[in-house]
């Protein structure tokens, strides 16, 4: 019983700690200084100081990093990531 209680308790202060991230995020947002943006590259959303589209994002510039599960399964192309199918254009 007791290992319930300690992983309800990390789980709650876990959610907690997202949720504090996120208001602080939407408040930066709100006044300016943070901005989710899409990359002009590979339309990935990506976050920015200006209300601009970022030229590259750490999606471009390391792709095997940010999808190691696309590297393995596809070895001949590690680098494609791009987001294919995309619907959402401004």
């Amino acid at each position: 019983m007791t290992v319930y209680e300690v992983l309800t308790v990390a789980l709650i202060t876990a959610l907690a700690a997202a949720t504090i991230v996120a208001i602080y995020w939407g408040l930066a947002n709100w006044v300016g200084t943070f901005y989710v943006v899409r990359c002009t590259e590979c339309r990935h959303l990506t976050f920015n100081s200006a209300n601009q589209p970022r030229t590259s994002c750490p999606h471009c510039r390391h792709p095997v990093l940010t999808h190691p599960l696309h590297a393995l399964v596809h070895p001949a192309s590690r680098t494609d990531v791009r987001v294919v199918g995309d619907r959402l254009h401004f």
